[in-house]
């Protein structure tokens, strides 16, 4: 394995937050049927509304441990004999526990990396304005672009800090 320096995000931690921020794109634009149909049922049944919500709020919790364990055995069958994949190994139709600790993770880094966008959009007080200059497109789009770029950061930073826990504890497992 090559010297990584433990403060830049390994490229599996990128390569999930770019993929993370792709599976909630999805979710975004899924969500927006099954919001209508929420609104509908709560405006007529007003007890399903916590319900609804809690549902809404844990959904994504279910479809990425889905998503990583469909994902897992498509690679096992391509990739059978590959080292990164022994860690996460798969068996049978329903989703192990290592599915929904990613699907749990998953959850908390979506959460987090969008309080730490947020926190720092605020913090900067970004003017598309003046850099208009630079950028020929629409200024909706430049502020989408810096949004992104500053959510797959924090959520490739947060896998990181996953990784680097999980080594530490396999490392110090180890030398007991």
């Amino acid at each position: 394995m090559i010297n990584w320096s433990s403060r830049i995000p390994y490229p599996r931690s990128w390569i999930s937050a770019i993929f993370l921020c792709l599976i909630l794109s999805g979710l975004v634009k899924g969500a927006d049927k099954v919001l209508k149909i929420g609104y509908y049922l709560t405006r007529h049944l007003p007890r399903l509304d916590a319900m609804f919500g809690l549902i809404t709020i844990l959904s994504p919790i279910l479809f990425i441990a889905i998503i990583h364990h469909f994902l897992n055995l498509l690679l096992d069958v391509l990739l059978p004999n590959n080292e990164l994949l022994k860690l996460d190994k798969v068996q049978g139709w329903n989703p192990g526990l290592i599915s929904w600790w990613k699907g749990l993770y998953s959850w908390l880094v979506i959460f987090l990396a969008t309080i730490i966008t947020i926190g720092v959009l605020d913090f900067l007080v970004i003017d598309v304005s003046s850099v208009r200059y630079l950028y020929h497109g629409s200024r909706d789009n430049l502020l989408v672009s810096i949004i992104v770029i500053i959510w797959v950061t924090t959520a490739a930073y947060l896998y990181h800090f996953e990784h680097l826990v999980k080594r530490s504890v396999i490392a110090t497992a180890k030398s007991q």
